[in-house]
């Protein structure tokens, strides 16, 4: 029987790779994917034998692969979002984005065009990239410490500060531009032909010493690929602006727009904040209802499509804030002066009026270009103590908006929304230097805008879902979590006498509710947090989980966010009428946008807490042989990660200096535990820990418990 059956198993299995031509198989897998009898084992193992013999598959170590000419695909390597290398491929089905193993790479890095090839693996249906050859190189500045050969000063290496660049570079000594050892420099690659060997570089700027504060902030900034300076061509638009007289406000502008100079409208923002986005304004209608105003500044007004600035914008996607600097997304003249909606100063608004009863339900909105004067510039202390006071300016109005806000957040918990409590710091810094940190306290005055926000964030997006032929849009999207890390997730809190159903999402919102002032809540909110998927921006809408909203977008801060800039054209075109030519101009622009908007925002959250860490550093510099409380936050192979208490600075306490056992991870309970004696450490205990030694340079601070 099974030699009549050999022409049909022949043919299932060429069949087999030629609908699959990636498929890169093992032999019992192979007999899985054909479900054939067991008695048949053999007959298909010598028809393999043949099949590449014959030339018709190849074999590959253990798998089986088509013999047929590879596919050839043009691909440029990126990083993805677990900063893992990625091939973003291009076939005739469209863009994908493959994984690529190291080993895989040749020499590729980031950003080079390369030719690869796709194969696929049988069990999982997953694929990946190989590269076969790189096309074009990018060009590649990196940062690192310069180290020289102990063998003397004719060579030396740089030690990139970013180690997912995978070889150290080797800098010949006519190459070195006067750097000595252990200068922090850029350099750049100038030869790479062996995957195995390191790449020949030259220094193209020496930054400082390496491990000094201000060294480490210069290379920082080349690492993300930050600038803080403007092309020629963005500030020539800039003065050229100014001169033509386009920054100042003529009657023919305010006659174009609703004119709201005399209501009251002020800002409510942090106390070192320069640009600001959003002003808003409430008053009561007869009925009872409120009547709330967003006004948020009209930066496409001054940013034109396809102008120098817009180029710039979209390149920078984002304002980085960098705890001591910022890395603005427009030039100062624009985020810090003619777009920021300062006090008693007309300026230009895109606003949304909402009208809103007493449950939180939004009855009506319109949304049009407006003028306003704001008349008062407050910081979200000074709100807090008015409202805590009972007493002060404007507060009858302040007071207003707090009921407002109350009844708004009411209404998003009972439609599902989550509540994350703020884990960022508060730091004073002088000179540059941190002198105080302490957990950031999230005030009502901050919930108030936020609640603002979002409602007018929803609203705008609801009015372009709306339109009877719906417009091509920007979308905040966040999807659902992963099953497997909220089950993790619940297997963790239970050590807190917390139950949480993985399966319900009401069952995560009472959990952030229940855990609030308790001593591990930034803890559970931040793992919480990890647990869930990344919000991105996207032209195709599946709602955002973690607001609960079926429709959602950034609207409210176009000065540091390009997709909210992006947001305000579409909308005033839809508002005057989008016709079909523009539709498809933003239908084939807007992927694009949102993923280079989603890859600079990613940028600048990792630069940013690396701020951070390097200022925690310096500050904790002075705390080496002191003793502090703190709370294990992570467990690794390496050792157990504490957060201090009182500053939410975290460390580490290396497995090497638990000298009392031989302590092993026990990753499923998030927990070490000592061979011998059994003690074990676990996410959430409180401990005390002695500072000893702290290296800015390299991001760390080791601990000892005590």
């Amino acid at each position: 029987m099974g030699k009549q059956k050999l022409p049909e198993i022949k043919q299932q299995v060429l069949n087999l790779f030629k609908r699959s031509p990636s498929l890169s198989v093992k032999f019992n897998a192979l007999f899985v994917m054909l479900r054939l009898n067991k008695s048949l084992k053999a007959e298909l193992r010598n028809l393999l034998r043949e099949l590449v013999e014959a030339g018709e598959l190849q074999k590959n170590g253990k798998y089986y692969e088509s013999n047929s000419n590879s596919s050839f695909y043009e691909a440029v390597i990126i990083l993805d979002s677990k900063n893992e290398y990625a091939a973003e491929v291009h076939t005739d089905s469209g863009t994908r984005i493959l994984p690529v193993k190291k080993r895989n790479l040749l020499t590729a890095l980031p950003g080079d065009r390369a030719e690869v090839t796709i194969i696929e693996y049988a069990y999982s249906n997953e694929k990946e990239a190989i590269v076969e050859k790189i096309i074009k190189r990018a060009k590649h500045s990196i940062v690192g410490k310069l180290q020289f050969s102990s063998k003397g000063e004719d060579y030396a290496f740089v030690i990139p500060d970013d180690r997912k660049f995978r070889k150290d570079i080797f800098i010949p000594k006519n190459s070195l531009k006067g750097a000595v050892n252990g200068d922090k420099v850029i350099c750049e690659i100038v030869n790479w032909e062996y995957q195995d060997l390191s790449p020949e570089g030259k220094i193209t700027r020496i930054l400082g010493k390496a491990g000094d504060v201000k060294t480490e902030f210069k290379a920082l900034i080349k690492k993300y690929g930050l600038t803080k300076t403007f092309p020629k061509d963005v500030k020539d638009e800039v003065s050229e602006m100014e001169s033509a007289g386009k920054f100042e406000i003529s009657e023919e502008e305010i006659a174009k727009r609703v004119d709201l100079r005399d209501e009251m409208i002020f800002t409510i923002d942090p106390v070192d904040a320069k640009d600001f986005d959003d002003a808003i304004s409430l008053n009561r209608l007869k009925n009872g209802n409120f009547y709330l105003g967003v006004h948020i500044a009209d930066v496409s007004h001054y940013v034109t499509e396809g102008s120098a600035l817009d180029e710039e914008a979209l390149k920078r996607g984002t304002s980085v804030y960098l705890m001591n600097d910022v890395v603005p997304m427009l030039p100062e003249k624009l985020s810090n002066d003619i777009c920021s909606l300062k006090e008693k100063v007309n300026r230009l608004v895109f606003s949304c009026f909402m009208e809103i009863d007493t449950k939180g339900n939004v009855i009506k909105y319109n949304i049009h270009k407006s003028v306003i004067n704001s008349k008062k510039r407050f910081t979200y202390e000074e709100v807090q103590n008015i409202l805590d006071d009972g007493k002060g300016l404007y507060y009858d109005k302040l007071n207003e908006m707090n009921e407002l806000h109350h009844i708004l957040f009411k209404k998003r918990m009972d439609e599902g929304s989550l509540d994350f409590e703020s884990t960022e710091v508060k730091a004073e810094i002088e000179n540059g230097l941190i002198k105080s940190i302490k957990p950031k306290e999230r005030l009502e005055s901050m919930r108030l805008i936020e609640d603002f926000m979002l409602i007018a964030n929803k609203c705008v997006t609801l009015f372009i879902e709306r339109q009877k032929k719906k417009p091509p849009f920007v979308y905040r999207v966040h999807d659902l979590p992963d099953k497997k890390r909220i089950a993790e997730l619940s297997q963790f809190v239970r050590q807190f006498g917390i139950k949480l159903d993985p399966d319900n999402k009401r069952s995560i919102q009472k959990m952030l509710l229940e855990i609030e002032g308790r001593p591990e809540a930034f803890l559970i909110n931040d793992i919480t947090i990890r647990a869930m998927s990344k919000a991105v921006y996207s032209e195709e809408n599946i709602g955002h989980y973690g607001l609960g909203f079926d429709f959602y977008t950034h609207f409210t801060s176009p000065i540091r966010r390009y997709p909210d800039l992006i947001v305000h054209r579409i909308l005033f075109e839809v508002l005057n009428g989008l016709n079909a030519k523009r539709a498809q101009h933003y239908h084939k622009q807007l992927p694009d946008i949102c993923k280079q908007s989603t890859e600079t925002e990613i940028n600048a959250t990792q630069a940013e807490r690396e701020a951070i860490k390097i200022l925690q550093c310096q500050y904790m510099e002075s705390s080496v042989g002191k003793v502090l409380s703190g709370i294990v936050s992570g467990i690794s192979e390496y050792g157990i990660y504490v957060e201090m208490t009182d500053t939410m600075i975290e460390g580490m306490v290396r497995l090497r200096d638990l000298n009392d056992d031989y302590y092993i991870l026990d990753q499923q309970n998030y927990r070490i535990v000592g061979r011998r004696r059994r003690k074990m450490y676990r996410i959430g205990d409180k401990v005390k820990v002695r500072v000893l030694k702290v290296d800015t340079e390299h991001r760390w601070i080791d601990l000892v418990i005590v």
